[in-house]
């Protein structure tokens, strides 16, 4: 099988070119099950995603002093294979058909072949944790599983429930993505000997601010992309459908102006039409909820920048601001 080729978001990063290969090269070489179909599913998203995690991996190893390290390849390269395995298995729980623009594993191979592909996704994960031979990176990907699984169930409890407040919101997306993204940073800073506890704090907190921006970002994406995606025949909108709300329709429910048309559009669940989606897009346009995300965004990128400027290393500080800049001002 041909290697992907890395994603042009690596491009202006050199010295990543390498260790992103052999992280791929590691991702490839822990999924041969022997299953043909589960093979192919989990090929079937190889290529498609941004190696955000893994780079973070990379990059945060420039604190040690051995950057890029043999260890820092092995963890970034399980942290995404963590990430691959949790999308499996978000779509199956939401029956989405599309993932990054691709058929999900669970539209194309069926969900049974899903759970199985996901599953062996995190067999994959275990076992590169384990050749990583590091006690500390065991432990950091023991609290962020348990943060997954509670940002999971978080999103459970919430889903269908229109009085829900942001502070939940938070809570939820704190586990399903900044955990990934804490974990991420911390398997770099810690991949070559132990790191200095208060810049411990600051590189934690720094990945857990990245995650719920760029998790916020893909809110505002998302919906502004809505009537766009019907427009052309894409399926859009099942987060809606499925009563998982995200940050602008948690705003629009806050604001009173709104409230009641948004409420009775939304009480239609998983019968909800393509036009009451495009009108449940107008009402949350309409009304202050993307005002107040595009200020929340700007705060956790203001607070972003300010742990950015707490690391030691310069030049890993220009890079990371360069990083967030491409991530968090994104089209896509």
């Amino acid at each position: 099988m041909a290697m992907p080729t890395l994603p042009k978001i690596w491009e202006t990063f050199p010295e990543l070119n390498t260790p992103l290969q052999n992280v791929l090269t590691e991702m490839s070489e822990s999924w041969h099950i022997g299953f043909e179909e589960i093979d192919r599913a989990v090929r079937s998203q190889a290529s498609a995603g941004k190696l955000v995690r893994p780079a973070l991996t990379l990059l945060f190893s420039e604190l040690t002093d051995a950057p890029y390290n043999k260890k820092a390849i092995v963890l970034g390269s399980s942290v995404e294979l963590l990430h691959m395995a949790t999308l499996i298995h978000d779509d199956i729980i939401d029956e989405s058909k599309l993932r990054r623009g691709y058929e999900s594993v669970q539209a194309q191979f069926g969900k049974d072949t899903a759970v199985y592909a996901g599953d062996y996704l995190l067999t994959g994960m275990l076992s590169l944790l384990n050749d990583a031979n590091n006690a500390q990176a065991n432990q950091l990907a023991l609290e962020a599983l348990k943060k997954l699984l509670f940002g999971e169930l978080t999103q459970k409890q919430n889903r269908y429930i229109t009085s829900t407040s942001f502070d939940k919101y938070l809570t939820q997306i704190t586990g399903k993505t900044a955990a990934l993204f804490k974990l991420s940073v911390l398997f770099g800073a810690t991949s070559s000997g132990a790191l200095d506890e208060d810049l411990l704090d600051v590189v934690g907190k720094l990945g857990k601010n990245l995650g719920i921006a760029f998790q916020l970002l893909d809110d505002y994406l998302d919906f502004e992309s809505i009537t766009e995606q019907l427009s052309l025949g894409k399926p859009s909108g099942q987060d809606v459908r499925n009563g998982i709300y995200t940050a602008p329709i948690i705003f629009a429910l806050e604001d009173q102006s709104v409230n009641e048309e948004l409420i009775a559009l939304l009480s239609l669940k998983d019968t909800i039409t393509d036009e009451q989606l495009i009108l449940i897009h107008k009402i949350v346009a309409d009304s202050n909820a993307m005002l107040r995300l595009n200020t929340l965004l700007s705060e956790y990128t203001e607070e972003l920048n300010t742990l950015l400027n707490k690391l030691p290393n310069k030049a890993l500080q220009n890079k990371l601001h360069h990083l967030a800049n491409l991530l968090l001002q994104r089209k896509n």
